[in-house]
This record gives C-alpha cells, structure tokens and sequence, in this order.
C-alpha cells in the first residue's frame, strides 16, 4: 500500500504482476478437454480523478448561484495555477433548491434560504501531487472532495498481458489433464473470451474528507496535508477454452 502525502514527493513506477489460475472439464464421450483460465495484470494507476465540491447559500437563488459560480472560478483557477489543464477540469453536477423552515402551529413550511452545489471532477497524472491539488482547492474555496478515484490511462495493454495469461493458464491445465488420461492434447477446437474488468481499492483519511469550512481550513490551523492510500490496479482476463485429444 503506497501513502501520498504533499509534502512528501516520491516517483510511482509502474510495476507489473501477472497471475493466473485455471480450472478444467474432461469429456470422454465427445473426446474433448474445456479448461478455464484466468489470467491478471496487478499495476501501479498512472490517473488520479477527484471529486470537489462547492457549497454555497443565498438569500435568493440567484444570489446563491451567484457566489457558488464566484468560488468555483477561484478553485479552477488555482488548479489552472497548479499546473492542471482546463479540459481536464469538467462539472458533473450543479443544482440549486430551497432550505425550509416548518412551522409546527401552522404546519406550513417557508423557504428560509437557497443552497447551490456544484461537483466537478479533477483528473490528473501525476497522482503523487493528488493531495496538494486537494489541499490547494480546499484553500481556495472548495468546502470538500467527494472520492479519489485511481486508474490506468491505458489499461488495454495490460488486458493484453491478463489475456495472454489466460490462454497460456488454460493450455497448462488442458497438458495437465490430458497426460493425466495418458492422451496426447490435440489441437484447440473453440476459444471463448469472458467479460474483463479491472479492479481497484481505494482508501483515504476519512477526517480529511469531510466538508471543511474555507476559512478555517485556510487560517493554517492544520499541520498536515491532505493524505490518500491506494493500492494497486488489478485487470482480469478470463477464457474458456476447448482441445481435442
């Protein structure tokens, strides 16, 4: 498990595990071997997106939109300033509603102010910075981070390697039991690919994840940055595959 921390600048080198696994079916009557196998690629992620989040409120909805528009410039500027290219800074989410107020001898409600929220999703390479690029939101207005999301830029070339695993774990166990049978293995008749996908786990300090107010988070009453954990990606490939004997 591998820990960021933004004072802390160390260098993330990719590096490859492959694994695999195979279980396997014999059909004496129609003279067949199926095996499963099961290849996987573990990797280092070389992306990083995180969620940020503005919150804002108004007397009126305009007023509230208003300031939440004011913050969120300010935090995308500081990202621009920090290195982050505009494109990839994109808003996934903005609302603005009511805050209610209920009166319990009426039973009647009244707006009492409006709340505005955006979300907007950060995506960065160099993801041993992702604290810094947090704690340099959070400085200039954003009331917190939602998740931290890892991933591979290109994961492809490492489905490649699960796949090729697979197929080579496959043949094994079809050997394997062929020689068992005392038969030679013949040739593959059917090679059948199964959905992939790619896993991941993702840990962070959950303290520092909390709506924080600007202001204080600002003042420099905190000693320590933001921290995130993860470990690595892993990317599975699975295939069924059929030989004569």
């Amino acid at each position: 498990m591998k820990k960021i921390k933004n004072l802390l600048i160390t260098t993330s080198l990719a590096t490859v595990l492959i694994l695999g696994s195979a279980t396997s079916v014999f059909a004496a009557e129609g003279s067949t071997i199926s095996t499963n196998g099961t290849g996987v690629v573990k990797v280092q992620p070389d992306i990083a997106t995180v969620s940020l989040s503005v919150q804002t409120t108004g007397k009126t909805s305009e007023a509230a939109q208003k300031e939440n528009s004011k913050i969120c410039e300010k935090v995308m500027d500081k990202l621009e300033e920090m290195g982050v290219s505009k494109d990839k800074i994109v808003t996934s989410y903005s609302s603005v509603y009511p805050m209610y107020q209920y009166d319990d001898n009426t039973g009647k409600r009244t707006i009492t102010t409006y709340r505005a929220n955006t979300n907007f999703e950060v995506t960065v390479k160099d993801i041993d910075y992702i604290g810094e690029y947090i704690d340099g939101a959070l400085k200039a207005g954003a009331t917190g981070y939602n998740s931290v999301i890892f991933s591979l830029e290109n994961p492809n070339q490492y489905y490649v390697q699960a796949l090729q695993a697979a197929v080579k774990n496959a043949s094994i166990s079809a050997n394997a039991i062929a020689a068992a049978y005392g038969k030679p293995l013949g040739q593959i008749q059917t090679v059948e690919e199964h959905a992939s996908y790619a896993s991941y786990e993702e840990t962070t300090n959950f303290k520092e994840r909390a709506l924080l107010d600007s202001a204080d988070y600002g003042s420099g009453s905190s000693t320590s940055g933001t921290e995130i954990q993860y470990d690595q990606i892993q990317v599975t490939a699975n295939i069924t595959a059929t030989y004569g004997i």
